[in-house]
């Protein structure tokens, strides 16, 4: 009996002793952590990426309308959001607001002479300019106007890894270039509310739809 459980006692001893290891055991244990983190640094990079492409869109659609001198209706609006889709590529809806403020010395406060959205994004409102926009629009001299572009792109991860469905938001804020004012519909006087008429049908309370 002492024999054996001599016997016993090297064969325990000498097998912590060893460092060989069965490499496929090891593998098949770190390999789905090792898929997993790779697909995750995946996605959250193509999320990045996506975010970085809908922002670059944005300063793009923003530009257009600040070199515009002429008019603009509710089609150019729409066909903007189109460049929108072209430029982010993206198989989900995406939505787009323009938006036209001025400075008012007396008031201190930036004013809103007309907004439109497009695909059932509601126009914004004079008391969400007072609320949450005033400390995002930069400072403006009297009277002075400004493009608000504002840009929303909905992104789903093809793979469930922990990142959940996200809309992704970009505004823009730009001066007009070559006009004192972007004008919609027609071009009226700088405190008179907003320049279109709601009760008009034109599309602006469309359902968001895939592109």
């Amino acid at each position: 009996m002492k024999i054996a459980l001599h016997y016993l006692k090297r064969a325990c001893a000498s097998y912590a002793r060893r460092t060989e290891g069965g490499l496929s055991v090891e593998a098949i244990l770190m390999f789905p952590m090792l898929a997993w983190a790779y697909m995750g640094m995946y996605f959250f990079f193509d999320a990045y990426r996506q975010q970085n492409i809908n922002l670059k869109a944005a300063y793009t659609v923003s530009d257009m309308l600040s070199r515009e001198v002429d008019v603009i209706y509710w089609k150019d609006i729409e066909g903007l959001n189109r460049v929108l889709d072209f430029l982010t590529a993206s198989a989900n809806p995406t939505q787009i607001r323009v938006s036209v403020v001025y400075f008012d010395a007396d008031t201190d406060r930036h004013m809103l002479v007309w907004s439109r959205g497009t695909r059932g994004k509601l126009d914004l409102t004079q008391n969400q300019i007072n609320d949450s926009y005033s400390d995002q629009i930069p400072i403006m001299a009297d009277s002075d106007t400004a493009i608000l572009v504002e840009t929303w792109a909905y992104y789903e991860p093809t793979v469930n890894i922990g990142l959940s469905d996200v809309t992704f938001d970009n505004m823009i804020v730009t001066s007009p270039r070559f006009a004192p004012q972007l004008c919609y519909e027609v071009c009226g006087e700088l405190g008179s509310g907003s320049a279109h008429d709601d009760n008009t049908d034109d599309g602006a309370n469309e359902e968001p739809t895939s592109t």
